[in-house]
């Protein structure tokens, strides 16, 4: 069985690395003698950061040549749902016969887009996945959340149309595992983000005194489409505020270092940090380590404070009670599954005014949130042995109906 593992830039995304490790983790359990392709956009540091794992590494050929663009440009305007493909996606249909479609905000349309009448909904990850079972091949969604598409009814349509297509939708919280159902898309199972298999064995006596905090470009950009320069001072601000409170470092935890600033919380915190009064209590962590590597600085910590989903569930499993800043329904479905409620949750446009307060509440409450992650950690683990037997029926049902060749559609059509 060839499994392809398909749609993240690059594990440069820190939760994109524990999602190709969670995956490769759940393959392997399902069907030990499998091979996993993992086809990435970033060659070079994807091959050095995933070095550990027995699996093979492939970089995908982009073509986007003006023609192409050019063509792309027209297909919009008509609405089409089928557009010029700018990878090797030929090849990575024909090398495998199941695509594992990994990732985590994948399939979900940004908040401030969703907020106009109209807006474009196109997603060539679905183009791709589409061809795929044109082709034959089986689709199998693992490690995001799903939606939402927002009001615009041709939006939601196309999501709905394709999605029901694919094989199987792990789903990692129950927000988007009921919006899709009310979408009528019902090839969905619940399973625990893989994240929460990416744990560590080695229990240490570091004494704890700080808060660990990832703050995130991508989280405003997603509600507001833009950031402004006072959102760098309120954020600094709010640290000094944190600082003197709670006589605590700071710990500024990045985890996505990318080249298109907008996405790359290392410069934004770097920003942040020149603005903070009392620097001498702030450590920028050493993100050098990947997903592994914050982990252990994560350990550090009493608290995390987190925007970015893989951030808040690094640091969960393992035990840290942690408060989701919210930008997606994501983090609201996530922390419902974990807390029970929606306590620790806010919305990245209420940060300034109620972060200090929920920080007191859990501040004031660790003994029990820490006995309430242990149980909740365990509760994950059980869940997961115990939905591997029904995915690898599934997938066993794949292998068999799976035909070594084309249905006689085309690629394209």
């Amino acid at each position: 069985m060839r499994i392809g593992l398909y749609g993240i830039s690059g594990v440069y995304n820190f939760g994109c690395e524990a999602i190709v490790r969670g995956a490769v983790n759940l393959i392997s359990s399902i069907h030990p003698t499998a091979m996993i392709t993992y086809y990435s956009y970033s060659m070079e540091y994807d091959t050095k950061a995933l070095s550990d794992l027995n699996i093979r590494i492939v970089g995908v050929s982009t073509n986007k040549k003006i023609s192409r663009r050019l063509n792309n440009k027209i297909r919009t305007l008509l609405h089409l749902d089928r557009r010029q493909l700018f990878f090797d996606y030929k090849r990575i249909i024909d090398e495998n016969d199941i695509i594992m479609s990994i990732g985590g905000d994948i399939y979900t349309i940004p908040k401030y887009v969703r907020q106009q009448k109209k807006y474009s909904y196109y997603n060539p990850l679905v183009d791709f996945c589409d061809r795929a079972i044109l082709c034959g091949k089986k689709v199998v969604v693992y490690g995001g959340s799903i939606g939402p598409f927002g009001e615009y009814r041709q939006a939601v349509d196309y999501y709905a149309k394709y999605l029901k297509k694919y094989s199987l939708i792990l789903c990692r919280e129950f927000e988007s595992i009921h919006y899709l159902n009310e979408l009528g898309v019902d090839n969905v199972l619940f399973f625990p983000d893989p994240a929460f298999q990416v744990r560590n064995t080695i229990v240490d006596n570091v004494k704890r005194r700080r808060f660990a905090i990832n703050f995130s470009p991508l989280s405003y950009m997603e509600c507001y489409g833009t950031i402004d320069k006072d959102v760098y001072i309120r954020l600094a601000n709010l640290i000094d505020q944190i600082i003197e409170k709670y006589d605590v470092e700071i710990l500024l935890v990045p985890r996505v270092v990318a080249e298109d600033p907008i996405d790359n919380d290392a410069l934004f915190l770097g920003e942040i940090f020149k603005l903070v009064s009392n620097k001498d209590s702030v450590v920028m962590a050493d993100f050098e380590g990947g997903f592994l590597g914050i982990k252990k600085q994560l350990e550090t910590c009493i608290i995390t404070v987190a925007a970015r989903m893989h951030c808040a569930i690094n640091s969960i499993v393992e035990n840290i009670p942690t408060i989701f800043l919210s930008y997606s329904q994501k983090s609201i479905g996530m922390a419902e599954y974990i807390y029970g409620d929606r306590r620790y949750v806010i919305r990245i446009e209420d940060v300034d005014s109620k972060l200090i307060e929920v920080l007191d509440d859990v501040y004031g409450n660790q003994d029990n949130i820490i006995n309430l992650l242990i149980t909740k950690n365990s509760e994950i683990h059980t869940l997961y042995l115990n939905h591997i037997k029904l995915i690898k029926d599934k997938m066993s049902k794949m292998e068999m109906d799976y035909v070594h060749k084309k249905d006689g559609k085309d690629y394209d059509s």
